[in-house]
């Protein structure tokens, strides 16, 4: 999976434009990417920084084809200049059943903010994911330091989610604030998480029981109100069949929008075995107005995850800031 979303992923980074040549090359049994950025196109500390960001890249390396009349090919280790908010092991640590992998998840979100107008923006972002589940786009979004919304039908998904967070936060020594509020349509879990320090600084987690096609109802009166610079969701594998999508993305996508900042996007995937990206792409643009990205390298994320899933992909949708 990683090697088929790498390229992609580094291609829809801001540093696409600046790659001259990018090929894949196997170094001691290892698969690496190859890049050749072009150095008055972006700064050496703005490549790094961008580049610890993405979901697939474990390792930053210079590439020397010789070194003083030796050949090669010698690689030197490169400091990423990025540390995460909290550990990326949030999302790790848990296990579950029908778990979205946290590195597909990492890109998702990645690729959700490189089609909209905040990739590399330094501002607090905030990210909704709608089908929130066990919570790993919120534990994905936290370690990066954003704020992260997520609402979830199931009240068990809500209940366990918000013990495991409470658990770990805890249990890393972690500074938090918790509140729960007992709403009409259920409960309602803010995080403010503070890690020491980190003085000054403050990340947000909303969890929410409800139903997501409520979504702005759900996150009305939370610190910051109820918007979002990017919308991340992994659409249930067991949908099949295109009238079964249309009718959840009909009720849903209308208020999902309604929050979205103007120059944010929607990632959704889906699992593509039997559900053609065209189909997909028209119903997103019917029911929600925005533009899908269908140029590459947003095309190139198909991939396979297992013998029953043999093609899962994702789409991206920006909102116009007109």
């Amino acid at each position: 999976m990683v090697e088929t979303l790498a390229e992609p992923e580094l291609r829809a980074s801001p540093l696409g434009p600046a790659i001259a040549e990018l090929e894949r090359r196997a170094l001691g049994g290892q698969s690496y990417l190859l890049a050749t950025i072009e150095e008055d196109k972006v700064e050496r500390e703005t490549c790094l920084r961008l580049l610890a960001h993405l979901g697939t890249i474990s390792e930053v390396y210079e590439y020397f084809a010789e070194v003083a009349g030796v050949e090669g090919p010698f690689l030197r280790p490169l400091a990423l200049p990025w540390q995460p908010f909290i550990s990326p092991e949030v999302a790790e640590v848990r296990r579950y059943k029908g778990k979205t992998n946290e590195i597909f998840t990492r890109v998702l979100l990645n690729v959700a903010l490189f089609a909209g107008a905040y990739a590399g923006s330094r501002e607090r972002l905030r990210i909704l994911d709608p089908l929130a589940g066990g919570g790993t786009t919120l534990f994905v979004a936290l370690a990066a330091g954003y704020d992260a919304f997520g609402i979830e039908q199931k009240r068990q998904d809500v209940e366990t989610t918000a013990v495991f967070l409470r658990q770990y936060l805890s249990g890393e020594g972690i500074t938090f604030r918790e509140i729960c509020e007992r709403r009409r349509s259920g409960k309602r879990y803010q995080f403010e998480v503070r890690p020491e320090g980190k003085r000054g600084e403050a990340r947000l987690v909303v969890l929410v029981h409800g139903d997501s096609c409520e979504a702005p109802l759900h996150l009305r009166e939370i610190p910051g109100g109820p918007r979002v610079h990017a919308i991340v969701g992994d659409l249930p594998y067991g949908i099949q069949h295109i009238g079964e999508i249309g009718e959840l993305l009909g009720r849903a996508l209308p208020a999902w929008v309604e929050l979205l900042l103007p120059g944010g996007a929607i990632a959704l995937a889906w699992n593509a075995t039997r559900l053609p990206r065209e189909e997909m792409c028209a119903l997103v643009e019917r029911y929600s107005g925005l533009q899908t990205r269908n140029d590459p390298p947003y095309t190139q994320f198909g991939h396979t995850v297992d013998r029953v899933i043999k093609k899962r992909d994702l789409l991206v949708a920006v909102k116009s800031r007109a």
